[in-house]
């Protein structure tokens, strides 16, 4: 198990390969916590609900899907991604050093569903020092099913199933009603 507090930028941490570069302009739009990306190639991305900070991430891969107990979290959704091969990493912001998190040194090219829990995600950049800081359960098993939301009680994960920008619309035409013309 790998565990690590990642700094994360623009609301979001990673999941990729060790050629990964922090960041991508994907979100999690239909689940409001976590989605493959096409870029990182075969990756995911996580959003928190701090913009600029510290979260604290808990990853780790296994034979197969975990029993997870979903009442300690408030949001749990399960995706698939189709892994490349290589280790899996944690990415954080683009800082120095490096904030990632690698938690296995080798996965075998395949189809992979990735867990995420969190919990914390709603106090954001008012959270005080004496807070609990974010929280992420990250897991990865090969297989393939449907993506599923098990969860979703936040308001970060409210926030991102309610922005979701429809054919042709940008994200802040989504989040704000407003179109720009």
């Amino acid at each position: 198990m790998a565990t690590a507090l990642i700094w994360v930028e623009y609301n979001r941490f990673t999941i990729g390969g060790p050629d990964t570069l922090p960041g991508t302009t994907e979100l999690p739009y239909a689940n409001g916590l976590v989605a493959p990306t096409t870029d990182p190639v075969a990756g995911a991305v996580i959003v928190t609900g701090v913009q600029d900070d510290q979260v604290h991430v808990d990853a780790r891969a296994l034979p197969a899907r975990p029993s997870i107990n979903a009442d300690v979290w408030q949001d749990v959704a399960e995706v698939g991604i189709s892994w490349p091969g290589g280790p899996m990493r944690v990415i954080g912001a683009d800082v120095i050093p490096p904030s990632a998190l690698t938690f296995t040194p080798h996965q075998p090219p395949g189809p992979y569903r990735l867990l995420v829990c969190g919990r914390e995600r709603d106090a954001g950049e008012t959270r005080a020092p004496a807070d609990p800081i974010e929280q992420y359960l990250v897991r990865v098993w090969p297989g393939r099913a449907p993506d599923r939301l098990i969860k979703t009680t936040s308001r970060t994960s409210t926030y991102w199933q309610l922005a979701t920008p429809r054919q042709g619309e940008t994200f802040t035409e989504a989040a704000t009603g407003f179109r720009c013309r």
